[in-house]
């Protein structure tokens, strides 16, 4: 292959044939690939520079192999871990419906009730991932992935933390995206499973709103929004979200981790009630 940082089309990264680059972030690159039985996979390779890093590298391989054995139809199979020529690489199912993150961009505001039936499947994926000591640590929209039917997935485990073996964890790192960053989370403290319902409610507002809760800022002053300032109501402008909806939402955004609700299924189930009135 040409380097083991960027494979090209027809390389091989394990058993995996390469077809083409399909996303890239800070962590890695993700690739359409086939593997030997022609099943096609999403396949995420660790970027160069970041293999080289032993705290990061320990931390990658560890919680793949933790996330491979999370069996939820809410969370995106894991179907196999690996190295090639040095570089880490985890193969995914391929969802074929693109991100939640595109559909907002094609629809701006979405329905209220797709909303939180779409919230509500990721929240049990959530679930299934904090019982298995998993904290995601980067919910956000390019991180849920919606098949033809409408299903939800929540995928991209670079960032994910075991919450048994912290001590692989720099210090004082803040690791996720900006927009939806918990307030400890930015201060480098311990992320808990509240972290990622802060993060939940984030996405919720950005889907009903058409974008994050502190999009109005830019750079340093987005992290100070989450630190010190209440969140957007998310019903403001929407006669067909109701003030309850709005308020229901933002519960997620507690500053203090103890105030949002204690799981994310619970705060999926708190939206439902005030949007639909269901159980």
């Amino acid at each position: 292959m040409g380097t083991a940082a960027e494979p090209q089309t027809g390389d091989m990264v394990g058993q995996y044939r390469v077809e083409s680059m399909i996303g890239e972030g800070g962590m890695g690159r993700v690739y359409r690939a086939v593997g030997p039985d022609g099943e096609v996979v999403a396949l995420k390779v660790v970027k160069a520079e970041l293999a080289k890093d032993d705290v990061f590298r320990r931390r990658f391989e560890r919680e793949a192999g933790t996330a491979a054995r999370v069996a939820h139809s809410n969370v995106v199979p894991v179907l196999s871990t690996g190295e090639h020529e040095g570089i880490p690489y985890m193969a995914q199912k391929f969802i074929t419906g693109g991100s939640l993150e595109d559909k907002i961009k094609r629809e701006t505001k979405l329905d209220l009730r797709e909303t939180v039936d779409l919230l509500t499947q990721v929240a049990d994926g959530l679930d299934a991932l904090h019982a298995e000591g998993l904290i995601h640590r980067d919910v956000k929209p390019g991180n849920i992935l919606l098949d033809g039917e409408g299903k939800a997935y929540i995928t991209d485990f670079g960032l994910m933390k075991d919450r048994e073996a912290s001590v692989l964890t720099r210090p004082g790192q803040a690791l996720g995206s900006m927009d939806y960053m918990a307030p400890e989370q930015i201060r480098g403290e311990e992320v808990t499973g509240q972290s990622d319902v802060y993060a939940l409610g984030c996405v919720m507002i950005e889907c009903l709103t058409g974008q994050p809760p502190f999009a109005d800022r830019q750079g340093m002053r987005i992290l100070w929004a989450h630190l010190q300032e209440d969140p957007p109501d998310p019903s403001a402008g929407r006669d067909d979200v109701p003030p309850d909806v709005g308020w229901a939402v933002t519960r997620a955004l507690e500053k203090e981790p103890e105030k949002r609700p204690p799981t994310a299924t619970a705060y999926a189930h708190m939206v439902r009630i005030a949007a639909l009135g269901m159980n």
